[in-house]
């Protein structure tokens, strides 16, 4: 696939959030940035906090950054809130899976476009970060 990943035990992606202006209209991407967000499963079993930073490559195409957080399971159903990851060219990915509290971090490099968006084992994905 090209891109350099470290991500531990899973492959993963990521990549900078599109700025948009006031109208929600997607501009030109910010060569460095951070963001936060708290994502949740569809059913609201399972929520990240996840944060996530991004510089431009060397290429100018590409970005490379790192991102970190904790998982929080509100129902006990034995199933593991799993954080996904998109990017250009790529579906949607399990990158991430923990319990309650649990934190995890990573980095990542050659990718653009990347999204995060949880999800509870067996599906009930939630809405993306952006």
């Amino acid at each position: 696939m090209g891109a350099a990943l470290t991500l531990g035990a899973a492959p993963a992606a990521h990549a900078a959030p599109a700025p948009r202006d006031a109208a929600g209209t997607v501009t030109a991407a910010a060569s460095s940035g951070k963001a936060s967000r708290t994502l949740w499963t569809s059913n609201r079993a399972g929520e990240i906090r996840i944060t996530w930073d991004w510089k431009r490559s060397a290429d100018g195409r590409t970005y490379y950054g790192s991102f970190w957080g904790t998982f929080h399971d509100h129902k006990i159903d034995k199933k593991y809130v799993l954080l996904q990851a998109k990017w250009q060219g790529q579906g949607w990915t399990t990158i991430r899976t923990a319990a309650k509290g649990e934190s995890f971090k990573g980095d990542y490099s050659k990718l653009k476009g990347l999204n995060f968006r949880a999800c509870l084992q067996g599906g009930h994905c939630g809405t993306p970060a952006w």
